[in-house]
C-alpha cells in the first residue's frame, strides 16, 4: 500500500491555474468515486480550498501510485491547456503524512496557523467517509493529522494567534482606506468566509451590504450584524453607499466583469473604491484594476502582504514541527507495519514482561522465601498478566487490518515510549 499526496497549492501554482482545478463540493463525492472506482486506487479524499486543491490517495503498489499523478491532471485539466499537469506535486508515504498534518495545523497556510484549514481539513474527511472512499489506513492517517493539528493549536502560540484569510482581507481594506469606521461595505458572497468578515467589519464600524446568490443566508447575515440584505441583481442601486467591495462566493465564473465595475464606478462618480476578492475562482474579472479609481487586488495579492505580518507567529514554527515529527513518528511506525498487530502485540507482552519480573524480583528481595515458592510466584505472575492480556490481544488480532487499533493501545500502554520489539513472548 503506498499513500500518495498531490495537488496544486499557492506555494506551486499561480491563481489563474488553481481556480481551473477547484473541486466544488457538491462535484467531492463523484470525483472521489471516478478515483476509486476507475483509477485502481484504494481510496481517495479531497481538501479544495482558495488556496489547495489537494488529493489524498492510497495506492495498492508504487507502480500505480507513479500513474495517479498524471492521471490526475488530465481528470482536472482535460484539455492540457490550463497548465494543471506543469504545477501538480506530488508526495509518497512518510512525506504525505508530514504534508497532510503541516496541512491539517495551519503550517503550510498562506495565513500562517489559519484557524480555518483544521475544520475544512474535518469536512474532506466527512465527505471521503460519505463517499465510501475510505480505507482503514486514509481513514486512519486523516484522524491522525486532525489530532496532530489539534495538538499544534493547543500547545503552541500558533493556535493563540491564529488568524484567517477574511481577517487579512479586512485588515487589507482597512490599510487601503485609512479607517473603516461609517465606510459602505458590499459583501458579496454570504458564507462562512464571509460571516467571519461581516462580523470583523462590523465591529470595525462599517455599513454592511450583503448580497448573495441564495439570497437567503444574506438576509440571516444582515439581520445578525444589522446590515442591509441587497438583491445580487440591485447591487448597483445602492452603488453611491459603497466605499469597498469584498467578495468570497463559490460561483464558477466571475461575478462582477470589467464593465460591471465600470458602471459601478460611473454611478459613485469614480471615487476611490477598494474591491478585495478572495474567491477561488476569481469572483472580480482581473481586468477591472484598469478601471479608474479602482484598487483591486486577489488572492495572491493578498498573500504577499500577509507574509509581511507573520514574523510573531515564525517564531512558533519550531515547537510546531517538533510537535509533527512527534506524531509523524509514531504514525509512520503503526502504517508502515504491513501487519500493525503483530509487533503491537510484541511490544505489549514484552513490556508486561519486563514490568512483571521487575515487580516480581522487588517483592521477593524483602522476603525469606526457598525456591518453590520463588518459582509458584512466577507461575502465579505469568498467569495473571496472560489473562489480563487475553482480552487487548484478542482485539488487536481481530482488528490486524486497522492501524488505528494499534496505535490506540501503543499509546495506552505507553509501548513507543519503552521501545517494543519483535521477540517472542510467552504471552503471545
Amino acid at each position: 500500500m503506498e499513500l500518495v499526496a498531490t495537488g496544486l497549492t499557492f506555494r506551486t501554482a499561480p491563481l489563474a491555474v488553481r481556480e481551473r482545478a477547484v473541486v466544488p463540493d457538491g462535484e467531492a463525492r463523484h470525483v472521489l468515486r471516478y478515483l476509486v472506482g476507475h483509477s485502481g486506487l484504494g481510496a481517495a479524499a479531497v481538501l479544495s480550498t482558495c488556496n489547495r486543491t489537494e488529493f489524498y490517495l492510497v495506492s495498492p503498489d508504487a507502480e500505480l501510485a507513479a500513474e495517479a499523478v498524471p492521471r490526475l491532471a488530465r481528470y482536472l485539466d482535460p484539455s492540457g491547456g490550463g497548465g494543471v499537469a506543469e504545477h501538480l506535486w506530488s508526495l509518497q508515504g512518510a512525506d504525505a503524512v508530514r504534508h497532510m498534518f503541516r496541512v491539517a495545523a495551519g503550517l503550510d497556510s498562506m495565513v500562517l496557523g489559519e484557524a480555518q484549514i483544521l475544520g475544512q481539513f474535518k469536512a474532506a474527511h466527512r465527505v471521503a467517509r460519505a463517499a465510501g472512499t475510505l480505507d482503514a489506513h486514509l481513514d486512519f492517517v486523516m484522524r491522525r493529522a486532525v489530532s496532530a493539528g489539534k495538538r499544534v493549536r493547543t500547545d503552541t502560540g500558533i493556535g493563540r494567534r491564529a488568524g484567517s484569510l477574511s481577517e487579512a482581507a479586512v485588515e487589507y481594506a482597512r490599510s487601503a482606506c485609512g479607517s473603516l469606521d461609517g465606510l459602505g461595505v458590499l459583501l458579496l458572497g454570504a458564507g462562512k468566509m464571509s460571516a467571519l468578515a461581516a462580523r470583523r467589519l462590523a465591529s470595525s464600524g462599517a455599513r454592511l451590504y450583503i448580497t448573495s446568490r441564495g439570497g437567503e443566508s444574506a438576509v440571516d447575515l444582515a439581520a445578525q450584524l444589522g446590515g442591509v440584505p441587497v438583491a445580487i441583481d440591485n447591487i448597483l442601486d445602492a452603488a453611491g453607499e459603497y466605499d469597498v467591495v469584498l467578495c468570497s462566493t463559490s460561483s464558477p465564473v466571475p461575478v462582477l466583469s470589467r464593465a460591471d465595475v465600470d458602471r459601478l464606478q460611473s454611478l459613485r462618480g469614480g471615487r476611490a473604491l477598494c474591491i478585495v476578492d478572495i474567491a477561488v475562482p476569481r469572483d472580480v474579472d482581473p481586468q477591472a484594476a484598469s478601471v479608474e479609481g479602482v484598487t483591486l487586488v486577489d488572492l495572491d495579492g493578498l498573500g504577499e502582504r500577509v507574509n509581511e505580518n507573520l514574523e510573531g507567529r515564525r517564531r512558533e514554527l519550531p515547537e510546531a514541527e517538533r510537535i509533527i515529527d512527534e506524531e509523524l513518528r509514531t504514525t509512520v511506525t503503526v502504517i508502515g507495519q504491513r501487519d500493525a498487530a503483530g509487533p503491537t502485540i510484541s511490544a505489549l507482552t514484552r513490556r508486561a514482561e519486563q514490568l512483571r519480573r521487575r515487580e516480581v524480583e522487588r517483592t521477593l528481595q524483602r522476603l525469606d522465601v526457598d525456591d518453590a515458592v520463588r518459582a509458584q510466584v512466577d507461575v502465579l505472575t505469568r498467569s495473571l498478566v496472560r489473562k489480563l492480556l487475553h482480552g487487548p490481544i484478542t482485539h488487536l488480532r481481530e482488528s490486524a487490518d486497522d492501524p488505528a487499533t494499534a496505535l490506540r493501545l501503543r499509546e495506552v500502554f505507553d509501548l513507543d515510549e519503552h521501545g517494543g520489539g519483535s521477540n517472542g513472548s510467552p504471552y503471545e
